[in-house]
């Protein structure tokens, strides 16, 4: 049997970045049944949403490492999924990132919980470089990535055929 790791909680001034628990599965869920997530092809029924849920879950397990739930602070909503990830099938370790509801977008959270998250990363895991994959009609994300001190560093076409851009970070990037 493979043992959990457990993840540590880093807190920042505005955030509780947690190890993902069943009470953020409603959160996940309401992203993954948006329009939001319709625009980036994300949108899960339920039950798939759970399952990738459960998803999230396992890549920690078996890679010891694997993404936060972010939590606000002043009321302990969960604000969206942020941190290291690299599943079978993806060349490169990503720093990923995702606010489940937009009444916390534009908010300064995601960069908040992704700077964190590089911290983390670059810190903690030892990382000499992560990437960030954005489609590219998410301007956000790439705006988020150029604000985090990321390059775009070409392209790279998913297993599913989708073509997503590369934004690469390196240590010492936003501060």
């Amino acid at each position: 049997m493979i043992a959990s790791p457990v993840l540590p909680v880093i807190e920042t001034e505005r955030l509780r970045l947690v190890q993902p628990a069943a009470s953020h599965i409603p959160a996940m869920t309401a992203f993954h049944g948006s329009d939001r997530a319709a625009a980036l092809d994300w949108q899960l029924m339920p039950h798939e949403a759970w399952r990738h849920f459960a998803f999230v879950l396992g890549h920690t397990v078996l890679r010891g490492f694997g993404p936060f739930v972010a939590e606000a602070k002043e009321d302990g909503r969960a604000v969206g999924l942020f941190g290291p990830w690299h599943p079978e099938g993806q060349p490169e370790q990503e720093l990923k990132w995702t606010v489940w509801s937009a009444a916390d977008e534009g908010k300064g959270f995601a960069f908040e919980a992704a700077r964190a998250m590089l911290g983390h990363a670059f810190g903690t895991l030892g990382w000499t470089t992560a990437v960030s994959y954005i489609r590219p009609s998410n301007a956000r994300s790439a705006a988020l990535a150029r604000r985090l001190g990321a390059r775009e560093d070409g392209t790279w076409t998913t297993p599913r055929g989708t073509e997503v851009r590369v934004f690469r970070h390196q240590p010492g990037g936003a501060a």
